[in-house]
């Protein structure tokens, strides 16, 4: 049984990859004929750094100017222990921080609804991202000292708000393509844009593309650990 798994695991994995393949050559080849370049160049692939780079334009734009993402801003996700500070950048790659709630330097008191951050926070990429129409989905490598895997995150882009409603593994990093036989996990928290944070591009100590974040954010109030101090400071003795 697991000989038949195996190669029918192979055989969608080589169908996979001629596609891809042929749907690039395909762009490549509708690119050449836009430029007015003869398309028997196709095969000796001459301008295929050109095209490269035409498509990364292209990604580019798409990302600026898409309705409700906003590309290289802040968004800022605050859960129970842990706020995630998420930049999804006009290169195609996701940037992230996580500060402890309670017990991180970086983070000021609570101020008028608003928490400031003390001092900048650097961001480091967490993989790279696709966006179809409204949907989002993020690729990464994940690792622990006795596995690693890959796993893909899907959301749903909305105004000022990212509502994340899936995750599950993917076989190779870069894929969005769920593995088979593996379970989807069903979500749903919600990052949200903060204007209030700034984003800054800067090159890291490897010379790669990072951003650090500066300023203020919303504060996200926990209604359930409130409610339980209501409860306590509202006891007889």
């Amino acid at each position: 049984m697991s000989m038949i798994v195996c190669s029918i695991i192979a055989c969608s994995s080589y169908k996979e990859k001629k596609e891809k393949e042929r749907k690039n050559h395909k762009a490549y080849v509708n690119y050449l004929i836009s430029r007015n370049i003869d398309t028997i160049k196709a095969n000796d692939l001459d301008f295929y750094d050109d095209f490269f780079e035409f498509k990364k334009q292209q990604k580019n734009h798409f990302l600026l100017n898409h309705k409700y993402l906003k590309t290289n801003k802040v968004y800022v996700y605050q859960g129970d222990k842990v706020i995630t500070f998420c930049v999804y950048a006009d290169n195609g790659e996701l940037y992230i921080a996580e500060i402890n709630k309670k017990r991180d330097v970086f983070l000021e008191d609570p101020e008028n609804g608003k928490i400031k951050l003390s001092e900048r926070v650097n961001l480091i990429s967490l993989g790279i991202f696709e966006l179809e129409n409204n949907t989002i989905k993020n690729t990464r490598y994940e690792k622990t000292l006795r596995k690693q895997w890959y796993d893909c995150n899907v959301g749903i882009v909305k105004q000022d708000t990212i509502t994340i409603v899936e995750d599950y593994r993917t076989n190779k990093y870069g894929s969005y393509k769920k593995k088979w036989l593996t379970k989807t996990l069903k979500t749903n928290y919600n990052l949200i844009y903060q204007p209030d944070l700034k984003a800054t591009k800067f090159k890291n100590e490897f010379g790669f593309d990072s951003y650090f974040i500066e300023g203020s954010f919303n504060f996200e109030r926990d209604m359930k650990e409130e409610k339980m101090l209501e409860l306590i400071n509202s006891r007889e003795y």
